[in-house]
């Protein structure tokens, strides 16, 4: 009986800075590309500045030490595959310095037929990415800053998951000091905010769409909270505020295959099932250990889930026929923070897995 795990590396990146996020392209005829954001906070810096001794007369120097700064990279990678399909490389493309990236997102649709990867980062900002597949780089598009008192934004989500090319395409973004903001893009890359509002008395971890129902945002913060929200109306009330999470709730996703159900994660180290219709409590819990930081369902298979469980490695999860969960695979090969994974959207039976650790600074494939 083989052992789930020991399922080995395919290969490996060291990213140089911690890595913290992870995403394959999910747009058709792209889908060998990954994109993955960096964290790196700077050795202190000393700044020289000179001051004259009128006893010396000559200069002499003072160091003034300066606080930290938020380093970050995003990184975009392709994966070769040899003809058979067997071994598999990481091609590094293309680096560019950023702040610090907390979390990044492809949308699933063009946008005037560009392929925008959007990155959230350490000083507040929003910004879009093109993907130019001739010569396997990325351009800026536009940023968006999201606030002027440098909040961090924590995670952001696409509206666009499915849906028609026709409606509207937002993005909801979470911040450290426990405010949503909702940002309509349209077609020309104008963007504007819609809705802001605080939602958590500390870090609001995560903030996701429903896939089905747009008009409904779910967030979760290190208050413990896990809440939703209607954009038609006020703010001020939450539709639902459930403590059910024991610990910060940092993951959360809508299921785009099947609309009523939408899984949250915790520091707590559990996994909770939710259908829609009746928020009042779980339909089903699971432990998986670690603190869960992110929660992915797999792109064609609907009962399916990646998790990344920070001090417990990387889970695929099976969600069976009365909604119970269990572990099917994991991969326990990164030495440090579990925190980014996606579903390669091109192997859809057998899912390439990009994984990434953060103070290692390691991406594998498995």
């Amino acid at each position: 009986m083989p052992n789930i795990y020991d399922t080995p590396s395919l290969c490996s990146f060291d990213t140089e800075y911690s890595a913290d996020s992870v995403e394959f392209c999910p747009l058709e005829q792209l889908f060998q590309y990954l994109a993955c954001g960096t964290y790196q906070l700077s050795d202190s810096n000393q700044e020289i500045t000179p001051q004259i001794n009128e006893n010396k007369e000559k200069d002499e120097f003072n160091k003034v030490d300066t606080p930290k700064k938020r380093l970050g990279r995003l990184l975009l990678y392709k994966v070769n595959k040899n003809e058979d399909g067997h071994k598999v490389k990481l091609q590094e493309l293309q680096r560019i310095d950023t702040p610090a990236i907390l979390d990044m997102k492809w949308s699933h649709k063009l946008i005037d037929d560009k392929r925008v990867l959007a990155v959230a980062d350490s000083t507040g900002m929003i910004s879009l990415y093109n993907l130019f597949q001739n010569n396997n780089s990325f351009d800026l598009i536009t940023k968006y800053a999201t606030n002027n008192e440098d909040n961090l934004c924590l995670s952001l989500d696409w509206s666009n998951r499915i849906g028609d090319l026709n409606q509207k395409t937002s993005i909801v973004v979470s911040q450290s000091d426990g405010n949503i903001v909702v940002l309509s893009v349209d077609n020309q890359f104008g963007i504007r905010e819609t809705n802001k509002w605080n939602a958590h008395d500390f870090e609001a971890w995560i903030a996701a769409f429903n896939y089905w129902d747009t008009n409904l945002v779910y967030t979760g913060g290190d208050d413990c909270f896990f809440k939703g929200w209607d954009l038609r109306i006020s703010q001020s009330t939450p539709l639902f505020s459930s403590k059910k999470h024991q610990a910060g709730v940092c993951s959360i996703q809508s299921n785009h295959h099947s609309e009523h159900h939408l899984i949250t994660g915790s520091y707590d180290e559990n996994i909770l099932l939710w259908d829609t219709r009746s928020m009042k409590r779980p339909i089903s819990d699971y432990n998986v250990g670690g603190g869960v930081w992110r929660l992915k369902w797999h792109p064609t298979r609907k009962n399916y889930i990646l998790a990344a469980c920070m001090h417990n490695g990387f889970h695929v999860i099976k969600v069976e026929e009365d909604m119970t969960m269990k572990t099917i695979n994991s991969f326990m090969k990164h030495e440090s923070l579990a925190y980014g994974v996606d579903w390669n959207y091109s192997d859809q039976r057998n899912s390439l897995i990009a994984s990434c650790s953060f103070y290692d600074h390691i991406i594998h494939l498995w």
